[in-house]
């Protein structure tokens, strides 16, 4: 397996400019990680030119880009703003295929008040066929993950890979996103969550690991069981990119995010490296 971290893993710094591109590339490089998920939203520009730079920097301190993903919803109220998330994934493919990047990450979408589930299920189908014919036409692997609300079950997104009839999407399981929570509001990643998780698995090309606490000296991570994790890959002969998403969101006031996001690539190191 590829190590990568998420340039989500450090969204406000970046965003901000208190951390720069170099800063996190080095960042990087100096915890032993060759590779990187570049996430538009995370980037004031996100234009090519300055992804071109990323991608540059990242080469000099060896760090390969493993994956270009983005925010976007295809549930969006009007056929006309469905069209417009749609060319936003085609931009960025044409981003991630100037720069020679194989895989795209994509989402399905963010469930909408007053309209019926099925017609939101449409909407996902309709957009994302023609995505899939944009990834056939650049020759580009699209892997979908278990994000949003709108066709979010395992057996919900392995129907629509199999309805999409293309050999470029794949999924990109995230143990994490099928989280619950207790009533104080402390995520539980359940058996649930690793039986869902276990379906997609088949289907990867691209792999995400959400880790909130190192704990026990960076050797495990406070919910998620990186352990069972490896040992599910490895049964399904899983050897792509495995991007960390360090959840920030989750910090303590008080806590230095750069620090902790350090931890967290030591966790990842530990349990996944080889």
């Amino acid at each position: 397996m590829k190590l990568s971290v998420s340039t989500w893993s450090a969204h406000e710094q970046l965003l901000s400019g208190a951390l720069s591109k170099l800063d996190f590339v080095k960042l990087l490089n100096k915890h032993g990680i060759t590779g990187m998920e570049v996430v538009e939203f995370d980037f004031a520009d996100s234009s090519f030119e300055s992804m071109k730079e990323l991608c540059e920097l990242g080469k000099e301190y060896g760090v390969d880009i493993t994956c270009m993903s983005l925010e976007h919803d295809l549930c969006q109220y009007t056929e006309e703003d469905r069209q417009a998330d749609v060319d936003k994934v085609f931009a960025w493919m044409e981003t991630a295929k100037k720069l020679n990047v194989k895989t795209v990450r994509v989402f399905t979408g963010w469930l909408k008040e007053c309209v019926p589930y099925y017609i939101q299920m449409d909407w996902v189908y309709e957009g994302m066929k023609k995505i899939v014919k944009k990834a056939e036409e650049l020759d580009l692997d699209l892997v979908l993950e278990n994000h949003d609300d709108v066709c979010f079950g395992a057996e919900e997104i392995i129907d629509l890979i199999g309805e999409m009839d293309t050999t470029h999407m794949y999924t990109c399981p995230d143990v994490f996103n099928y989280k619950m929570y207790t009533p104080d509001r402390k995520p539980i990643v359940s058996e649930w969550s690793y039986q869902e998780i276990e379906k997609l698995l088949p289907y990867a090309k691209n792999a995400h690991m959400k880790i909130s606490k190192g704990i026990d000296g960076n050797t495990r991570d406070l919910y998620v069981d990186v352990a069972r994790m490896r040992k599910m890959f490895e049964q399904y002969h899983y050897d792509g990119p495995v991007a960390l998403e360090f959840m920030w969101p989750l910090l303590d006031k008080d806590e230095d995010a750069v620090a902790e996001l350090e931890n967290a690539m030591e966790v990842l190191k530990y349990q996944l490296g080889d």
